[in-house]
């Protein structure tokens, strides 16, 4: 009997929607430079960075522990400023028949919340739910917001 869930949180941020959206859509490739706490590396395997269809691994830690993620960048959407990616391959395809990642970047009138929706199909019911995978998004929102902040300023020296 397949075990469906889905966790869902916002978490608050300085920076920009638009420039969540970014990094979520089009500067991919800069993941490992903005969270290098979190990600190691992140190599592109089919496709253009950022482009729909296109498929990633990521290298990343969680819990401590070195991981790869292979994903497919199912969709963008820019009007709504979300991505989502589907999981393929690598560890979390271990304990879970399907999993997908929703990152959406929401307006606020100073900064604006980022939205993480796991959707995912447990392989069986003793697997639990991926709290850890959902605090690793938290975290690495909180890396990225504080990137994007530094950056703004470091323009603003320059200017």
């Amino acid at each position: 009997m397949p075990v469906f869930g889905r966790l869902e949180t916002e978490v608050a941020a300085k920076a920009p929607a638009y420039k969540f959206h970014e990094v979520n859509s089009k500067r991919i490739h800069e993941t490992a430079k903005i969270c290098p706490k979190y990600f190691q590396k992140i190599d592109l395997k089919e496709g253009e960075w950022g482009g729909e269809g296109s498929v990633t691994c990521w290298y990343f830690v969680i819990d401590g522990k070195a991981v790869m993620s292979r994903e497919i960048l199912e969709k963008v959407d820019n009007e709504n400023q979300s991505v989502t990616y589907n999981v393929i391959g690598g560890v979390l395809k271990e304990t879970y028949q399907s999993f997908k990642f929703i990152v959406q970047a929401i307006p606020k009138d100073e900064g604006s919340l980022v939205r993480w929706t796991l959707i995912y199909e447990k392989l069986n019911v003793d697997v639990p739910d991926p709290n850890a995978m959902l605090q690793f998004g938290i975290d690495v929102t909180a890396e990225i917001d504080a990137y994007l902040i530094q950056e703004e300023l470091e323009k603003k020296t320059i200017a």
